[in-house]
């Protein structure tokens, strides 16, 4: 006849442990960037919010240890606030090493400076620590621009910026090969 027990009502945070944070506006092109990069089959669509949790991949090559890659739903304004799915998935991205923007680039370069800027200030007011972080900007979707001088225009307006670009296309495998060099290495010096 031992002594009552003890009761408890515990809220437990699932924190993902990933290496890289697929970060952008629904439609970028994340979950195709994950199924480029890794052996993850994320559903694709072309509707807003087809990724409605998490999704995990690894990248993997040889040389270098494996890469744990997390891909979250699209970001919209206010995501900090609670609007659109991306303000519950942020925290997945916390324990990062490094955060790629994915941004889709076949829109105007208006629409795509507002992108990166909504995906800035969306990071800012989650947790301003996140901007700390190394990260690489996308300009995804390259194969869709239809003015030839558009991506130079672009790389120049982030360069003065001092944002690194990598142009891309994950649906065509443009540009993936250079991108997995560029995260193994800086996934390295992250490590040394």
């Amino acid at each position: 006849n031992g002594n009552p027990g003890e009761e408890r009502w515990l809220l437990v945070e699932l924190k993902l442990l990933a290496d890289i944070g697929l970060v952008g506006l629904p439609n970028a092109g994340k979950s195709t960037l994950l199924s480029s990069l890794s052996a993850a089959q994320p559903k694709i669509a072309s509707y807003p919010f087809t990724t409605l949790e998490p999704h995990l991949g690894v990248l993997q090559t040889a040389e270098h240890r494996p890469c744990i890659i997390a891909d979250i739903p699209g970001l919209i304004e206010g995501a900090h606030q609670g609007a659109g799915l991306g303000h519950k998935f942020l925290r997945h991205i916390e324990r990062t090493k490094l955060i790629i923007h994915i941004i889709d680039a076949s829109g105007s370069i208006e629409n795509i400076l507002n992108d990166q800027k909504t995906i800035e200030l969306e990071l800012r007011n989650f947790n301003e620590d996140l901007l700390q972080r190394r990260q690489i900007l996308l300009l995804n979707k390259t194969d869709l621009i239809e003015d030839p001088d558009q991506l130079a225009r672009l790389n120049e307006i982030f360069m003065k910026k001092g944002i690194k670009v990598l142009n891309i296309s994950a649906m065509t495998g443009d540009g993936i090969e250079e991108l997995k060099e560029l995260l193994l290495q800086t996934i390295e010096e992250e490590i040394d």
